[in-house]
């Protein structure tokens, strides 16, 4: 099987030996680590390898699932920034985990290593996989970190209001501490645990500005899009705020308000049904 592709198979080429572990690809029979029970009818087979020669078998199979209903609870605002992963509204904040700070060095051990072998030779292929490996750890601590911080949001809230941001402009800014945090790819994971938990996620618009406006009056200050502002006092109402946790409260107000206009249109359209 040739490294680093990946192919899919659907009702042929392919049968699966659950009992003893194997599955037949082609003509060939293949043992296999089962991760999970297999469940429903499986439907394809995706063969994928990485960079680091293991591979790995995704079967996609038809259950049937009960749609977990919306619940009621606790509602939050979540703020991201660097200094802080999430900041809350009710300051149950995440710090922020720099995952390459954590591997720099060895990452860049490993590039040290490579860049002084002879392409193709065994050497260099022993330093790439050294390489592929320091990556994918990293890679791997990342998922776990947002996997299990999902899981935890979405047991203790009912509601969950984000910004909707712009990643790739903040990419083009701050670059590489964007990327070690991988948002978007937590946004992602979150929506996949809501769906088992009935929590509600609600994204308000990234235009709003969240960090500028008085969680308390609603005043809007134009001097706190300066990022370096971090800590201000409303002038109308001289309530003292935090930038990401007056952001985070904002959140919050606009999310509910966002998912009440939402029920409202619902209970009207329902209501328009039965007359």
């Amino acid at each position: 099987m040739k490294k680093y592709r990946s192919f899919t198979l659907k009702q042929y080429s392919w049968s699966l030996d659950e009992a003893n572990g194997k599955i037949r690809i082609g003509q060939k029979w293949y043992r296999y680590f089962k991760s999970r029970n297999i469940e429903g009818k499986v439907k394809t087979v995706t063969v994928k390898c990485d960079l680091l020669g293991d591979i790995y078998v995704y079967l996609c199979c038809d259950i049937q699932c009960e749609a977990v209903k919306f619940r009621s609870g606790k509602s939050v605002g979540l703020d991201f920034g660097l200094k802080k992963f999430l900041t809350a509204s009710d300051g149950n904040d995440i710090e922020s985990p720099d995952f390459f700070a954590l591997n720099a060095k060895y990452i860049s051990t490993a590039h040290r290593k490579i860049s002084r072998k002879k392409i193709g030779s065994g050497n260099f292929e022993r330093a790439r996989l050294e390489l592929s490996r320091a990556y994918k750890k990293l890679t791997n601590q990342r998922k776990d970190f947002h996997f299990k911080l999902a899981h935890i949001l979405c047991s203790e809230y009912a509601v969950i209001c984000l910004e909707d941001l712009n990643v790739k402009a903040m990419l083009k800014r701050w670059g590489r501490k964007i990327q070690s945090l991988g948002f978007s790819y937590f946004v992602k994971i979150l929506l996949y645990e809501a769906e088992k938990f009935g929590t509600r996620i609600i994204f308000i618009d990234r235009f709003y500005p969240s960090s500028q406006t008085c969680s308390e009056c609603g005043y809007k200050n134009k001097a706190v899009k300066n990022l370096n502002v971090r800590e201000w006092d409303c002038p109308k109402c001289k309530a003292h705020h935090d930038r990401d946790r007056n952001a985070a409260k904002n959140i919050l107000r606009v999310g509910m308000a966002t998912l009440l206009q939402e029920n409202q249109c619902l209970m009207a359209r329902l209501a328009t049904r039965h007359q």
